[in-house]
């Protein structure tokens, strides 16, 4: 919520930012958070700071990764009960909040790293996303992929069934739960501050995460195999408060909006570059990563699809978002 000083003269902003002057901005320091740390959701974090401090003059923004403000459920509320301007997540974790956050988990929608860009950079596209979660004062104001998710653990896995009896930490989400349960796994949801603790004390056996996420918190020490999954991605979010945003000048608002964008196509070049490092890190810690086979990740999404085609038949909000993405899809070719 930003100051009545450093928002007057908002607005002027239209005029101003045609010529590349600072837009002036008056409120509260913004505050925004995340649960992780040294990966791109934390590259946003700064480049949005950056770019917002530069852009709106007298605009502050505070920065609070690796869940400073607590656990990711309770940021989450604190973006809807508006204590908190924004918070950048996997979708997964807003499930709750919209059921048609669960897209961005159903199988077969986003196939490779290059289909996924195109869908979310889409414009129809993303002017659905941007209505998620709006009548719970959330407005997504960047969506994007993370990174492929990753299956790590603490022993190889050549097959499926090496998962078989393991217990797996995933996203509070049913388009986690009930694959790992189908693998014949046990799905252990819990907040991304206590996984660590939990492969040293055994608590889990393996973990569905970023690599970039994995490799910044030292999972290596204490589960060592990583597993790539091209084809199932992490997509995060930036959900954004709409008290917040509708608190400020109209001029101001989009300001916040387009600088999102800006600070997005930035993230996801610094992202990809920083999958290929994290895989370098795993490796010079002794860490092995290995590609999943043709098989194994056909196999994989098959069960992922199975497993939860009742989840998205059985809600009417879902199973019309997931038809309207899919159409989306298909008009890209």
């Amino acid at each position: 919520m930003l100051t009545r000083r450093k928002l007057m003269g908002a607005s002027a902003a239209a005029a101003v930012t045609a010529f590349g002057l600072p837009v002036s901005a008056q409120g509260q320091t913004m505050k925004f958070a995340s649960a992780t740390l040294n990966d791109v959701q934390h590259q946003f974090q700064k480049l949005f700071k950056e770019k917002l401090e530069s852009q709106m003059d007298g605009q502050e923004v505070e920065l609070y990764p690796a869940s400073q403000l607590g656990p990711i459920p309770r940021m989450v509320e604190g973006v809807m009960f508006g204590t908190i301007e924004a918070f950048i997540t996997a979708t997964a974790f807003l499930s709750q909040v919209d059921p048609r956050f669960q897209a961005f988990d159903v199988a077969g929608l986003f196939q490779d790293p290059n289909r996924t860009r195109s869908l979310l950079s889409n414009d129809d596209f993303r002017a659905r996303i941007q209505t998620y979660g709006n009548d719970r004062n959330i407005e997504p104001i960047a969506t994007f992929a993370h990174s492929p998710n990753t299956i790590i653990s603490k022993r190889p896995l050549t097959s499926l069934d090496d998962l078989r009896g393991l217990k797996v930490r995933v996203l509070g989400t049913p388009f986690q739960v009930e694959p790992i349960k189908a693998l014949g796994a046990t799905p252990v949801p819990m907040p991304l501050s206590e996984v660590m603790p939990a492969i040293q004390t055994g608590t889990i056996d393996a973990v569905i995460s970023a690599p970039t996420v994995a490799s910044a918190f030292r999972y290596y020490d204490a589960a060592p195999h990583m597993m790539m999954v091209p084809s199932w991605p992490l997509i995060v979010t930036v959900a954004a408060s709409r008290s917040w945003l509708s608190g400020l000048p109209q001029e101001a608002a989009t300001s916040v909006r387009q600088i999102a964008q800006e600070a997005e196509l930035e993230a996801v070049q610094w992202g990809e570059a920083d999958v290929q490092k994290a895989a370098e890190t795993w490796a010079e810690n002794g860490g092995v990563v290995s590609s999943i086979t043709p098989e194994i990740e056909e196999a994989l999404q098959s069960t992922i699809s199975e497993s939860t085609q009742s989840l998205v038949s059985s809600n009417d909000v879902l199973a019309n978002e997931v038809d309207a993405l899919r159409k989306i899809s298909v008009s890209l070719g």
